[in-house]
């Protein structure tokens, strides 16, 4: 089954309507009462009728993340895609969950080939201790995989993997066969570690401020496994090796009278869990955006801010 799941981003698999689900969709959900958005990620495999998969939600509070990683299911129904929580996977959260509470999705679908957005609704079932909590979702498909924190924690925990081969197995053979040789260990070469500016810049994402100044928050976004940054800003160190944990790392920046800020995030190193993962928080005023970056010993995550013109 891990095989089958990752396979579907490879080979997206047809519904019986005809209109591709299996993909990958990113984007938030908004609290109807407070406001609030999260970050929120499905990935969906819909294989002979069936429609399983995966969802991802993170937020920040008191200046740490959380983040959670649950088992779904979704049916097709008069004409609406229904996503329900099936089973925690595993979370941070610093109290125990709410039991007996899950959340369900209610997406339209549409009469597009391929499923583009999500766009929708979602909700919590009510109990005797809990009320209902309503929102929106905003989702768009994303044909990156390598762009997906979900899929990266996934493969963390051993949930799909990459490798589809089983050697010495014929596909409806009884015969067994003689498994092959264990090959030797090889031990790998050690990775080149490239001073930040001789690495490729990845932009992570470009956008608009109009503060005078912002403040930059960064976490390990997932599994804490050591991941260690520097921060340089119009190529100016401000922030060296400082290890990515759920607890916020914060600085603040002022353009000064300049009209952009260049941010690279440069990789120290891998952690346990290559590649350097993390996410940006950045606070405009009172807006606030979240960027989910990535980085290694040959590229920097680079994020652009230019000054809105008045």
């Amino acid at each position: 089954m891990k095989n089958l799941f990752l396979l579907c981003f490879a080979v997206l698999s047809f519904s019986a309507s005809g209109q591709i689900i299996s993909g990958i969709y990113m984007g938030k959900l908004v609290n109807d009462s407070t406001g609030r958005s999260q970050i929120y990620e499905l990935a969906l495999n819909e294989y002979r009728g069936k429609i399983s998969g995966y969802s991802y939600t993170t937020f920040v509070s008191n200046d740490s993340f959380y983040y959670s990683i649950k088992k779904i299911k979704a049916v097709k129904k008069d004409g609406q895609l229904i996503v329900q929580d099936d089973k925690m996977i595993i979370n941070n959260f610093p109290e125990a969950r709410a039991k007996k509470v899950y959340q369900t999705n209610y997406i339209q679908l549409t009469n597009e080939d391929t499923l583009s957005q999500m766009n929708g609704r979602w909700e919590t079932n009510k109990t005797k201790i809990y009320y209902s909590i309503k929102g929106a979702m905003d989702l768009n498909r994303n044909a990156d995989s390598s762009k997906s924190t979900l899929l990266a924690h996934l493969k963390e925990l051993n949930l799909i993997e990459n490798d589809n081969d089983q050697p010495g197995v014929t596909a409806g053979s009884s015969v067994k066969t003689k498994p092959a040789a264990k090959p030797q260990p090889v031990a790998a070469p050690a990775p080149v570690k490239l001073s930040y500016d001789q690495r490729a810049n990845v932009q992570a994402q470009a956008l608009e401020a109009e503060a005078d100044s912002l403040v930059l928050a960064f976490y390990d976004n997932g599994v804490v496994d050591g991941d260690s940054v520097s921060v340089y800003v119009n190529g100016k160190n401000l922030v060296s090796s400082v290890r990515l944990t759920t607890s916020a790392t914060k600085i603040t920046i002022r353009f000064d009278g300049s009209d952009k800020l260049r941010i690279q995030l440069v990789a120290e190193n891998l952690g346990s869990l290559p590649p350097n993962t993390g996410l940006l928080t950045i606070k405009d005023g009172e807006k606030l955006y979240q960027v989910n970056f990535s980085a290694d010993l040959t590229t920097n995550a680079e994020l652009i801010i230019s000054r809105k013109k008045p």
